[in-house]
């Protein structure tokens, strides 16, 4: 297809939710110092908040993925937009840390469950020229909740009474919720996911409304009946999916392509969710920096998140996804040895802003290529299941480098632990650029296969499926 307002459109509704998952997934860093202050929490029981949140996110990526692939990206999307509204009000709630801690795990799971049907829908209707950039500047909605989080809190957290302040900060993302629900309503269903379940009149109708808006655009016929007569040999239909059959290609015939995608997210969630327990638990209380200040320094952070973001958008295309995926990797890696080295706050919000560039490229890069060798009917399937792989390692790291601050009482053992944590990302994508096949403008079906066979160039005996 060409560009039309309609993709367009898709950017904004799926890039708004994904900013919103940052915003809910952020602001714990920013206002734990005023929640320790108040319920006086130790460093064990604010690594526990995190735990808990990326555990949520585990189970819900896992569900959620599953339900996506069964009933569709559409109602799921709707779905965990609505369950995150409503847990995420009863967060503003909380009455002491216990109700606080399950109100964030039951918003976790929605959470979760966005990554895997956003990612999952995002190629899903995008051509395949535009298709890296686009998912990558809807994946940049992360970095831009994350500035909105922290500019928030900074905001309650000088204007308002503490113990408030967090609750506006939450009730800030409930709003923005509601409001994307009704932007995100007029996103249809997957035609690629329709034709899975042999509902072609359905795919037909969507494809045809936005064929539509092309010739309302100007497009040429040429080009419009180009679209059509790729669609039309791109039409598959199948059985709708059960669980333990997605689980049974994913581990079986689709199970170096799986093991890729849980390498990369493990690698990135670990440095997510352990810088985000670094900067808030160990490092910016160890340099006497104030809670009320805290904010400032995540800004900094995520604006550097945003540039990688931006870069992803640029270099998946230009140099394609294997060099930048190993590129990613390897940068943020470097990055946690650059805030080792440092000694000094401004050094250390340096390696911080680094690294926030980095593992931001590193996991958007990841995401484009997850999305791209995963066939339509295990797609959501397949990204659920490295969601949750990821959020072992988000569970891991938090409480595995506040145990290592506590045992060392020095950054610089947590530092170690988190280049450990690290190191499967740099890996993975080495082994993609050296073996893998570059899904740059190739269709969804093309990149992936349909029929189930190995990704991997072949050098003779080893694979794992062929085509038929």
């Amino acid at each position: 297809m060409p560009w039309t307002r309609f993709h367009t459109l898709m950017i904004v509704a799926l890039g708004v939710g994904w900013a919103l998952d940052s915003f809910e997934t952020n602001i714990i860093g920013s206002v734990f110092g005023i929640l320790k202050a108040q319920w006086h929490l130790s460093a064990a029981e604010g690594s526990m908040a995190v735990s808990i949140w990326v555990f949520g996110m585990l189970v819900g990526a896992i569900a959620f993925g599953y339900l996506a692939d069964r009933f569709g990206r559409k109602k799921l999307f709707l779905a965990t937009l609505l369950w995150y509204a409503t847990f995420s009000v009863a967060t503003v709630f909380s009455w002491n840390y216990e109700s606080f801690l399950f109100f964030r795990a039951m918003t976790a799971l929605a959470v979760g469950g966005e990554y895997s049907a956003v990612t999952a829908t995002m190629g899903e209707f995008i051509p395949r020229r535009h298709r890296g950039k686009t998912d990558s500047l809807i994946l940049s909605g992360f970095p831009v909740g994350a500035l909105l989080s922290a500019a928030v809190s900074y905001f309650v957290l000088n204007h308002v009474r503490p113990e408030i302040s967090w609750r506006i900060g939450f009730g800030f993302g409930t709003t923005m919720a509601l409001i994307f629900f009704w932007i995100r309503r007029v996103i249809p269903e997957s035609p690629r996911w329709l034709l899975q379940q042999g509902r072609v009149g359905e795919a037909e109708t969507i494809v045809e409304a936005i064929v539509a808006s092309a010739q309302a655009a100007g497009v040429p016929q040429s080009l419009r009946d180009q679209a059509a007569r790729r669609y039309a040999r791109e039409r598959v239909t199948m059985r709708q999916p059960a669980f333990w059959r997605n689980v049974q290609q994913l581990f079986g015939a689709y199970r170096l392509r799986c093991a890729l995608a849980s390498a990369l997210n493990f690698s990135q969630a670990a440095i997510v969710y352990g810088v985000l327990s670094l900067m808030a638990l160990i490092i910016l209380p160890y340099m006497k920096v104030p809670a009320a200040a805290m904010p400032l320094y995540y800004l900094y952070g995520n604006a550097a998140a945003l540039l990688g973001g931006l870069t992803a958008a640029v270099l998946v295309e230009k140099w394609g996804r294997r060099p930048s995926l190993f590129a990613s990797y390897t940068f943020t890696t470097l990055a946690i040895v650059v805030i080792y080295i440092m000694h000094t706050l401004p050094g250390m919000v340096f390696g911080y802003c680094l690294i926030q560039f980095g593992v931001t490229w590193a996991y958007i890069t990841g995401y484009v290529v997850s999305s791209e060798i995963l066939p339509t009917q295990i797609r959501a399937t397949g990204l659920g299941v490295s969601v949750a792989v990821g959020r072992l390692g988000a569970v891991i790291a938090p409480i595995m480098l506040t145990d290592l601050y506590a045992a060392s009482g020095t950054p610089s053992a947590a530092l170690v632990g988190l280049l450990v944590l690290a190191i499967p990302g740099p890996l993975a994508a080495l082994l993609w650029w050296m073996r893998g096949r570059e899904t740059r403008n190739l269709s969804l079906e093309e990149g992936s296969n349909q029929s189930p066979e190995l990704v991997f160039h072949q050098s003779g005996a080893v694979g794992d499926a062929r085509s038929a």
